[in-house]
């Protein structure tokens, strides 16, 4: 995850035997290597741009014009942006390879296809064992040809096509199965009319890797870490980001520090940083971003060169609306003709040289720039010119350096243009928003909540401000909306003047906005009737600090005179609340119980609910948290007993206060008693136990929104929001109002409120745009109002978390991750479904799902394209006898699916593609690999193997090959055979009734040897053609040297011949070289410093001593040539070192430590490539 690096590094490291966690080596060289993962690419039928590596101008000038130009050029060596150009024309090519590169054998370009206009699509994305368990896609503001880490990223994307984005996700899947990802890896696309290409593939995490986590609130690294480890994590895991929410990524470029630097976007990386920010859409997300680097919006003039014809018809519309906006427009030649043909007022100013100083500065570009008269210069120059040397220096780029260095803002891309003046033209307010900033900790945004029972000790005495201090501390604490109950210490609202007092005392400063109620008393009946339509609610108190009333008769009178349209209120308690409810009964009228504290109560209130009364009712949160064992004297808590009770019944509670008990409690406390104790300790609270798994989310919701919404007909708070961190843990410290949680650990942090879609708090403290509330006490009530239904609580850590988003456009930020997810999400360590080790069991999925598609499960041993590969095999049930019968067409496939089997084996051990199948060995010779390997290979395709030991064979009883043949023809589906005489092989096949495979037959062949040589060979360096390959040692006897010549004949590839005279190679097979043309380069005696310099492939052979009548010319000529370290230093450090083995003295082993040496490698891809064989020949 440290870029490019850890890549570069992990084969030699591999090769070194360092355990490497995550993606194979191997698989992640595939992926680097353009050879080989071409190759996969097309092994998958996963599109991508048409390139080849090219020696020579004419190759190079021929195959541009067969693909058409524009084409990318670079280096062979390179793999990213380094040294790339666009080429657009045939003297561009030629200027090009003439003064960036010389091009040669030795020096090889890679040319691809570069498609115009095409948009740029990055993935980024999490595998297990190559199945994906997570992936999003970003897509470039800029065309496809500016490097990623200079490109305009967003997420997610806006103006893709689903037929793409799923394309997409399929063509991601299938790379990262067929290269058995373990970790994070990362795809660019190139798109266009919906058909999409494969740029490259960086099995690593990329540099878009930390804009995708932010963006969406999902740790990639987290995620590819665990799956690298073996760690159980969450596939596919909620995002974070609401709907309607954007991020877009901006560079941010250092030219000014750069002296002489063009500040054109290009395939090479420039930037120097990144920002990100978020937006409602990507307009408002990119300006955003674009200031945050530095970029000054245009207040007046703004300079225009558009070079193309397309890009002046491109950028039409937006000069137009430039124009529409009041900005006064310069333009140079070219540019100003165009929009004034098209009717667009535009101020011409010429660019001259420096000889011309006569030139008037009211038209002189450069003066205007000079003198900082420019706000912004949009400068797209035309794209048919290649990148010049720096000697050379055009008029756009002068003027573009110009508006560097005088730090005039500059753009020089059509598509940033475009988006920078749709988005000046929005006019964004830049008002900082819930959603513009992404926390490590999950936050969740409320609806501005209600506190229905909010204690006001003053509320009746004149000029207290304890309204003041009590709104104050709500809006601080996410109310937004407060019900004011009429009792205060030492007074009660009970008629026209004591409400008028609370009203004056309300004008001193609210906060949040507020209803007054009215309380009842004996005698008020008639009174109240006067402030019917000032006041919400009628309060009828029995058990609280003042004004109570003494009898339940007196409150018939209040029932009858009451409007039905308006809530009655009531703190009844035991006898009390029955005959409350009674009375509620006989007058059909809805009833509300406050601060409910005891079991019989709460059962009382739930038998009423149950036989149909219109009751509901509040619990103080206080209530739930604290009892009579944590202050023994505090009367008025619900004892332990009760306690249990409530929570038992808290489907019963529709809603949550704060009532006066904190207030009392304080008292008790002989605390100095503060109006606003309480009210921060709410929603610490409530979600510590949402953290302990005795609430959710939704009931909070539900109980401080929702319900009382519906049973008081509140008013709907529009632009009201409240954004609550709930998973960090904070230990509460003495503050200015007394509270019984000092020293204690709770979660549930108010962040930020939203009050009439302005900040009203931010970390508890108001801000400068705090609006004062509203006195919405004659809100009317619906008369058709029916009572909510309390929601159940959910005790399982698996219940749905929230509701509907708020109408409001701020505070969104993290709210609808919560919608159908669980309150358990907030938390990666109680989450109820892991991936266990293994992506293999049924992920569980969030919103996202829904997004980008259906789970990706694990695939059956038989992939689907390995099925297709066996299906076409023209080997089946055919001899392999000699390398003559292989087609390059045959050896492309028999390497097709040893790749399979490599992936195969890694995944499963054990396939069973030949299961039931029995293979016969027969070795005439010795032999430790080709015999073990066919074993095992055979074993490894589920198949058995019966391995025939000539000594203790009838062949000793003088038992004819043919006759031994048809013996093992009996028992197996297939032979290998090796024998000492040349014609062993056809004269098997002629008697054999099952498959023969040649395991050598003399010193003539060895196809299977000269097969896994083959694929070594493209494996370690991803191409045979073009290399050169040298032979050394025994080449006269030497059969795997004489098939593996065969087989190079089917490729672009050089050989030298290193050999004693006496062990030259055959005349039949050296002529063979002679009739390519220029293909044998040397053949020589000795291994001199040049040959080897110039060999990619080292082939080395033992003298067979076996192959010898006469043991002094074998002490001889054995030890020819030895290869150590010394031989090697004149190699190049890509070559590599191969050997069939066994080996004696002919290579030091001190070479085995060195990463050149493959011939170990070479008996593993022997396997691979023997199980190809085998099941292209016995698979049904």
């Amino acid at each position: 995850m440290g870029g490019q690096t850890p890549n570069n590094i992990a084969l030699p490291l591999h090769r070194q035997n360092v355990k490497i966690l995550g993606t194979s080596p191997e698989m992640i060289d595939t992926a680097e290597n353009r050879f080989k993962f071409s190759r996969m690419l097309d092994g998958i039928h996963v599109d991508q741009p048409t390139w080849k590596e090219l020696t020579s101008f004419e190759d190079a000038k021929t195959f541009c014009n067969k693909v058409s130009y524009p084409v990318l050029v670079r280096p062979s060596y390179v793999l990213s942006g380094a040294a790339m150009n666009t080429v657009y024309s045939e003297p561009d090519l030629e200027a090009y390879l003439a003064q960036a590169v010389e091009v040669s054998r030795d020096h090889p370009v890679v040319i691809t296809k570069y498609i115009e206009n095409a948009k740029e699509i990055e993935m980024d994305a999490v595998a297990k064992d190559g199945v994906m368990v997570g992936h999003f896609i970003s897509e470039h503001v800029e065309n496809a040809g500016v490097h990623s880490g200079d490109a305009t990223l967003i997420l997610p994307p806006q103006d893709l096509d689903p037929t793409t984005i799923k394309r997409i996700e399929e063509a991601t899947r299938l790379i990262g199965k067929a290269l058995n990802i373990t970790g994070p890896y990362n795809i660019q696309f190139i798109a266009k009319d919906n058909d999409i290409k494969v740029i490259e593939c960086n099995v690593r995490a990329s540099r878009s890797t930390p804009f995708v986590s932010k963006v969406m609130g999902v740790d990639l690294i987290e995620m590819a870490t665990k799956a690298i480890m073996g760690v159980p994590f969450m596939p596919y895991p909620p995002t974070e980001l609401p709907a309607g929410c954007v991020g877009v990524k901006v560079p941010q470029f250092s030219f000014s520090r750069l002296s002489g630097a063009d500040p054109v976007l290009g395939v090479e990386m420039a930037s120097t940083g990144e920002v990100a920010c978020f937006g409602r859409d990507k307009y408002e997300a990119y300006i955003k971003a674009l200031i945050s680097t530095g970029f000054k919006l245009p207040k007046q003039n703004i300079l225009l060169s558009i070079g193309s014809y397309k890009d002046k018809k491109e950028m039409l519309p937006s000069v137009v609306k430039l124009q529409k906006m009041g900005y006064k427009l310069f333009a140079t030649a070219g540019t100003a003709d165009f929009l004034q043909e098209h009717d667009v007022p535009v101020q011409y100013l010429e660019i001259l040289g420096k000889g011309e100083d006569d030139q008037k500065s009211e038209y002189s570009l450069t003066q205007h720039l000079a003198n900082n008269m420019i706000d912004l210069y949009i400068n797209l120059p035309s794209s048919n010119r290649y990148r010049r040397p720096a000697n050379y220096m055009s008029k756009g780029y002068q003027t573009r350096r110009m508006a560097v260095d005088y730090q005039t803002p500059l753009v020089t891309n059509v598509k940033n243009a475009k988006i920078l003046i749709e988005a000046i033209a929005r006019h964004y307010d830049m008002e900082v928003s819930g959603f513009d900033a992404q926390t490590s900790h999950r936050t969740v945004v409320l609806p501005g909540l209600i506190n229905i029972a909010s204690f006001v000790p003053g509320i009746t005495t004149p000029g207290s401000r304890d309204f003041q201090t009590v709104t104050k501390a709500s809006i601080a604490s996410g109310f937004s909306m407060i019900r004011v109950m009429p009792l205060g210490l030492d007074g009660a609202v009970t008629d026209a003047r004591a409400l008028k007092v609370a009203q004056v005392n309300s004008k001193l400063g609210s906060s949040c906005d507020y209803n007054f109620s009215v309380a009842a008393t004996s005698s008020n009946a008639d009174q109240i009737s006067q402030v019917t339509g000032e006041v919400g609610s009628l309060f009828i108190p029995f058990n609280h600090l003042s004004d109570n009333i003494s009898k339940v008769a007196a409150v018939t009178a209040h029932f009858e005179s009451w409007p039905s349209f308006k809530p009655i209120i009531t703190d009844a308690k035991m006898t009390d609340l029955a005959s409350i409810l009674l009375l509620a009964s006989l007058h059909s009228r809805k009833i509300h119980i406050t601060n409910v504290t005891t079991k019989d109560d709460i059962g009382l209130i739930d038998l009423a609910k149950q036989k149909g009364l219109q009751v509901t009712c509040d619990v103080s949160v206080y209530a739930l948290f604290f009892s009579q064992d944590d202050y023994p004297e505090a009367s008025f808590l619900p004892t332990a007993k009760d306690q249990a009770a409530l929570w038992e019944h808290m489907n019963i509670i529709d809603v949550f206060s704060i009532g006066s008990l904190p207030y009392q409690l304080a008292t008790l406390a002989k605390a100095e008693a503060d109006a606003a104790v309480g009210i921060a300790d709410t929603l610490p609270l409530l979600f510590s136990a949402v953290a302990d798994g005795r609430l959710t989310v939704d009931d909070i919701k539900a109980r401080l929104h929702d319900n009382p919404k519906e049973i008081f007909e509140i008013h709907d708070q529009v632009g009201a929001s409240v954004e609550i961190e709930i998973d960090r843990p904070h230990t509460v410290k003495p503050g200015a109002v007394w509270s019984p949680l000092v020293g204690k650990v709770t979660r549930g942090a108010v962040q930020r409120v939203i009050f009439q879609d302005k900040t009203a708090c931010l970390d508890g403290l108001p801000t400068q745009d705090a609006i004062d509330g509203k006195d919405m006490s004659s809100h009317l009530i619906d008369l058709h109002t029916t009572v909510p239904q309390s929601p159940l609580v959910k005790a399982n850590l698996g219940s749905p978390a929230m509701g509907p988003r708020p109408d409001s456009s701020h505070g969104l930020r993290k709210f609808s991750s919560f919608a159908g997810a669980s309150s358990s999400a907030m938390r990666p360590a109680t989450r109820s479904r892991f991936l266990d080790g293994a992506a293999n069991q049924a992920p569980q999925f969030g919103s996202i799902a829904e997004d980008l598609g259906a789970p990706l499960y694990p695939q059956p041993t038989i992939s689907p394209s390995l099925q297709t590969l066996l299906g076409q095999s023209p080997f089946k049930n055919q001899h392999v006898l000699s390398v003559n019968q292989f087609s390059r067409q045959d050896l492309h496939l028999l390497f097709s699916v040893a790749q399979e089997m490599r992936l195969g084996v890694q995944r499963e051990g054990v396939l069973s593609i030949l299961k039931g199948r029995l293979l016969c060995t027969m070795f005439y010779e010795p032999s430790t690999r080709t015999s073990a390997s066919f074993d095992a290979a055979m074993q490894r395709l589920g198949g058995r193997t019966v391995a025939i030991a000539t000594s203790h064979s009838s062949t000793v009883k003088g038992e004819s090959l043919a006759d031994t043949i048809r013996t093992l023809g009996c028992y197996g589906d297939a032979i290998v055979l090796r024998h000492p005489e040349e014609s062993s092989a056809s004269t098997a096949a002629k008697f054999s009734p099952v498959p023969i495979i040649n395991g050598g037959n003399g010193s003539k062949e060895h196809p299977t040897q000269a097969f896994l040589d083959l694929f070594t060979i493209r494996e370690e360096l991803g191409t045979v053609g073009g290399l050169t390959i040298t032979f050394t040692g025994d080449l006269r006897y030497g059969r795997t040297v004489h098939s593996l010549v065969k087989l190079l004949q089917h490729y672009d590839v050089h050989i030298q011949l290193v050999s004693p005279q006496a062990l030259s190679l055959p005349q039949e097979i050296l002529a063979l070289i002679k009739s390519k043309p220029g293909q044998l380069l040397s053949v020589s005696t000795e291994l001199t410093p040049e040959i080897l310099a110039r060999s990619d492939v080292l082939y080395c052979t033992r003298v067979q001593k076996e192959r010898f009548a006469d043991l002094e010319e074998y002490e001889r000529l054995k030890d020819s040539f030895i290869i150590d370290n010394k031989t090697l230093r004149n190699a190049k450090s890509s070559m590599i070192v191969m050997h069939p083995l066994p080996r004696n003295a002919e290579i030091g082993e001190e070479v085995d430590f060195d990463q050149r040496a493959a011939y170990f490698r070479q008996m593993r891809y022997g396997l691979y490539c023997r199980m190809a064989l085998l099941a292209l020949v016995l698979a049904p």
